[in-house]
Order: structure tokens, then C-alpha cells, then sequence
């Protein structure tokens, strides 16, 4: 089975997270830069329901993250969890493992 690995890692510690991805084996990947809040971090806001102020309120109080993403065989994902386990120790990051049912790849029209 396939599984869709996700790391969520903050900006600074992305060299780290993509030696240690690369270091397991992964064979490909895609990043996408979020502003990313914990639990924590929102505790105690109270969040006006407009749009507007919603986004100000994520624009002022959020970090820059990252998300690097790829698709691996369900055998590399302890030796994964472990090497950014490793290389991110003491940091902070979130690890999520969603298995894939199927992959759907269409090449398009080709003439």
C-alpha cells in the first residue's frame, strides 16, 4: 500500500526535514508554505466571524511553516518517522501518514 506522508515543519528547520526525508529514502516530494498556528498559540482569542478579521488575526499571529509532502510505500514510513524524528529532535514538527486507496494519473490528450 502507498501512504501520503505529510511533514509539517517550521521554515527554519526545512534543510533538516528534507536530509532527513531524502536520507529514508523518499524518491520525490512537493512543499507548500502555510502560516500555521497551535493550539497554544490561539488560546484565549476569541475570533470575530468576518473574513477580514479572521485573516488579520492568522497575518499577525501565525508562523510561516512548511509542508513537504510525498508518496511512499507503506514499508519506508517507520524508517521515515525515524530519521525526522532524529533529525528534528527538540523541534517542533507534526508527522501525518494518510494511506492512499488508489492513485489516478491521467496523461491528458496526447495526439
Amino acid at each position: 500500500m502507498k501512504v501520503h506522508i505529510r511533514v509539517f515543519v517550521e521554515i527554519e528547520n526545512l534543510g533538516k526535514a528534507m536530509n532527513a526525508l531524502t536520507e529514508a529514502g523518499i524518491t520525490g516530494f512537493y512543499i507548500l508554505e502555510y502560516k500555521g498556528m497551535s493550539p497554544q498559540d490561539w488560546r484565549g482569542f476569541s475570533i470575530k466571524e468576518d473574513p477580514k478579521s479572521a485573516i488579520e488575526m492568522i497575518r499577525h499571529h501565525s508562523n510561516d511553516a512548511i509542508l513537504i509532502c510525498s508518496v511512499v510505500d507503506e514499508n519506508l514510513v517507520d524508517k521515515i518517522v525515524e530519521s525526522v524524528s532524529e533529525a528534528l529532535e527538540g523541534q517542533k514538527y507534526t508527522i501525518l501518514e494518510v494511506p492512499i486507496r488508489r492513485i489516478i494519473i491521467s496523461e491528458g490528450n496526447k495526439e
